[in-house]
């Protein structure tokens, strides 16, 4: 075992504690220069951070004017905002403008509470109720404790509830202008010792154990004790929005607004969310991070309850926080830059924690306004595009696929000049089609013609789009057929075979050139800029007139039994290969995680069947969905998870070359296998045909531990899985793109099970 290292200066924060920290980071390959650059005073900080090695900077925006109308008077306020999000500042601002122009906003704080639970543990449910009996006597006394460790804390109240053996006691105070959090720790803490010290004495009751929080305070956590009575502050905020103003500033009107709200309440108690609203956490997680507050604090505070109303003209949206915890002094309220930006909002000091609560409510109110009227009006994707995350990226064009641009990536050819065959179609894959029709950067199969010094090259430049614009693909696909389809694709996404895509075929294909084994086109060179989103690969162009087979999922007649065989060898010989893959890119593919949508599929494959006997078989596709819960005890390895004659040619010299990588997956040999197999043999296929190619996969086998009975079980699990995951798929596509092979695959498939069946 490694001797464990000390970090030198620990639990110390003073400067030079920080450089003997900062030296033994340097010295272990760990440098922070940029981190280590900051001007915070040390001794500013010593009670709110250990180990102190530096800070990061979060950019500031400024959020007003926002119109502040309470009991008569008026006012104009402002707010920093800390954020990384781009578009957000800019929504909140439109939100403030949108309520400024319509007579501002009104705020009141409902009541301010923090809570803190201990819990007592007893040996009997008698001693429970003894327990809290004497509590109940006790509430004055324990008050005078507990307010003689704070000049701040309130003992309001003491709510106790019994589980059992236990006794749980929420101490509710009132704590000023502090989140109170430290501060009624300390109180409830010396009044457990107090507890502890009279009730035995007085009752004779052993108490087994305590602590301080039974977790029951719902600290940093959202509850619907939080919701009902509030941790923390109770804030409303208010605001009447005009006709006019929704129009000019938002581009929405406030008919759609409500319609639409009223329909996304209904999806939101569909999906059991706690309270209502767009994204309150944006604002709370902006305001706390610029004002030093507690930032595990914004997950209970964000819990937001958004109300919207029509009226004569306009709307009247208010908007309930009722756990805010916030503080305008104590915790990192201190520090100049946080103090600076609670000064800016007026709520620095004393008697100014209402006032913040009130301003945080108004400004996330405005960027709830805002958000949901870009929603509602089409503007959401498209401002975030313009002014943030989802920025429009430099993605690579055509123009620059030139001759230097192709010679740096195949750097072993002396390039003359090179040339687009715009004349030479290739076949875009499933993938690529679907992904053509969401994203209108370079995506898919351009032929190059390289001429070199000596001779000339045919290849291939694959450009891969990301795993999320296939996921985009299927969706546009999926929406033309059935919505909730589209809905699960979306929600099942990353466990899908796509997950990674644009990346493991690259991968792959490096892999396979590494260790030579001339299964799959060459490989020339490859071009990965992730922030360009530009994923290339130069590949070998197969042509036709040297295939012996090539792009024949159609034709299965074509295929021979040498052939057959020499396609399970070259699978066998990968599997052997990638025995123990260890790319980051490939991950167990599981079924069983996306049911949902494999349960939609099948029924859309059913309600598709042309007649009651083809009802009949596709309906046993349901049952399969349970068979895939139980996994045979078989070795997975790195599969091709998309083998079939789609991706598999035959050169006239009877090499066999495997392409389309881009689905690889970590599961059973057997899968490519079987897929093979339903693709090339004939529809009726005998017991006799099927078993010999498949003793004929077993016996190529190098680990001969596992026996012939336990191997086939393979088969049939991933025979099933199949069926329920890519020809269903094929089936469901097909509806839209037309598949010629999806029928003849169907029973193909079926027709091996059953055999299967009689094997086992």
């Amino acid at each position: 075992m490694l001797e464990y290292p000390i970090v030198p200066g620990r639990g110390l924060v003073s400067s030079s504690a920080k450089e003997l920290r900062l030296d033994y980071m340097k010295k272990n390959g760990l440098a922070v220069d940029d981190i280590a650059d900051v001007k915070i005073d040390s001794n500013q900080i010593k009670n709110n951070i250990e180990s102190n090695v530096g800070s990061v900077e979060i950019p500031v925006g400024l959020v007003g004017p926002l119109l502040f109308a309470k009991k008569g008077k008026e006012e104009y306020v402002h707010s920093l905002v800390a954020t990384l999000e781009g578009a957000l500042i800019a929504s909140m601002n439109r939100g403030a403008k949108c309520i400024s122009m319509s007579g501002g906003f009104n705020a009141h704080v409902l009541h301010q509470k923090m809570i803190r639970t201990p819990m007592f543990i007893f040996e009997h449910l008698d001693e429970s109720i003894a327990f809290k009996l004497w509590i109940d006597k006790k509430f004055k006394d324990l008050k005078a404790v507990a307010e003689s460790y704070s000049n701040h804390a309130s003992l309001e109240s003491i709510l106790t509830y019994i589980v059992g053996k236990s006794v749980h006691l929420k101490f509710v105070f009132q704590t000023g202008d502090a989140s109170g959090q430290n501060m009624t720790t300390a109180c409830t803490w010396h009044s457990v010792l107090w507890i502890e010290d009279r009730f035995t004495k007085e009752t004779g009751i052993g108490i087994v154990h305590s602590i301080i929080e039974g977790n029951g305070a719902s600290d940093k956590k959202v509850s619907q004790f939080s919701i009902n009575h509030g941790r923390g502050i109770h804030v409303v905020a208010e605001t009447h929005l005009s006709e006019n103003v929704i129009q000019k500033v938002l581009r929405t009107n406030s008919k759609d607004f409500v319609r639409c709200f009223n329909q996304s309440v209904a999806m939101s108690k569909i999906d059991g969310m706690v309270g209502y609203n767009i994204n309150v956490a944006n604002a709370v997680a902006g305001v706390f991070a610029a004002t030093g507050q507690d930032l595990a604090c914004i997950h209970e505070s964000s819990c937001g309850i958004l109300n919207v109303e029509q009226t004569d003209d306009g709307l009247y949206l208010s908007l309930n926080l009722p756990s805010l915890v916030v503080g305008t002094i104590g915790g990192g309220t201190h520090l100049n830059k946080q103090k600076e930006a609670l000064e800016v909002m007026g709520c620095y000091g004393n008697n100014r924690v209402n006032r913040f609560a009130e301003l945080i409510a108004g400004f996330a109110l405005s960027l709830e306004i805002s958000t949901f009227a870009a929603i509602v009006s089409g503007q959401f994707a498209k401002s975030h595009e313009k002014l943030g995350r989802n920025k429009p990226v430099n993605w690579l064009t055509k123009s620059e696929i030139n001759k230097e641009f192709i010679q740096k990536r195949i750097p072993e050819l002396e390039i003359n000049s090179i040339s687009i065959n715009n004349d030479v179609k290739v076949e875009n894959g499933i993938i690529t089609h679907l992904t053509e029709r969401v994203s209108k950067k370079l995506i898919g199969f351009s032929p190059i013609k390289i001429c070199h010094t000596e001779g000339e090259e045919h290849i291939l430049i694959k450009s891969k789009p990301l795993d999320s614009e296939v996921v985009k693909g299927l969706h546009y696909m999926a929406s033309n057929i059935d919505v909730e389809l589209a809905d699960l694709i979306y929600e099942y996404k990353n466990n899908l075979e796509y997950i990674n895509c644009h990346v493991k075929e690259i991968e792959i294909y490096k892999e396979l050139s590494r260790l030579n084994k001339g299964i799959s086109p060459r490989l020339y060179g490859s071009f990965l800029n992730h922030k360009r989103e530009a994923y290339l690969l130069f590949i070998e162009r197969l042509q036709p007139a040297e295939m012996t087979l090539f792009n024949s999922e159609n034709s299965p007649e074509l295929w021979g039994a040498s052939q057959i065989e020499r396609v399970i060898q070259v699978a066998n010989m990968f599997h052997q290969d990638f025995n123990s893959c260890e790319l980051d890119s490939v991950v167990s593919f599981d079924a069983t995680k996306s049911i949902p949508l494999y349960k939609k599929m099948i029924e859309l494959v059913v309600s598709e069947s042309n007649s009651d006997d083809e009802r009949f078989r596709n309906n046993q596709l349901y049952s399969f969905l349970d068979d895939l819960k139980v996994r045979p005890s078989l070795p997975e390895t790195l599969v091709h998870n998309d083998y079939n004659p789609r991706n598999i040619a035959v050169r006239s010299s009877g090499e066999v070359v495997i392409y389309d990588w881009e689905l690889v997956m970590l599961n059973y040999p057997h899968r490519d296998i079987i897929e093979f197999l339903c693709f090339v043999l004939p529809q009726d296929v005998s017991r006799e045909s099927l078993m010999y190619y498949l003793n004929y996969h077993f016996e190529l086998r190098a680990d001969k531990s596992i026996s012939w009975e336990i191997w086939k079980e393979g088969y049939v699990y991933t025979l099933k899985e199949f069926l329920v995951t890519r020809v269903s798929f094929y089936s469901v596509g097909s509806i839209l793109l037309k598949y010629e092979f999806v029928g003849r695959l169907l029973r193909t498939c079926f027709r091996i099970l059953e055999l299967l069946k009689v094997e086992l």
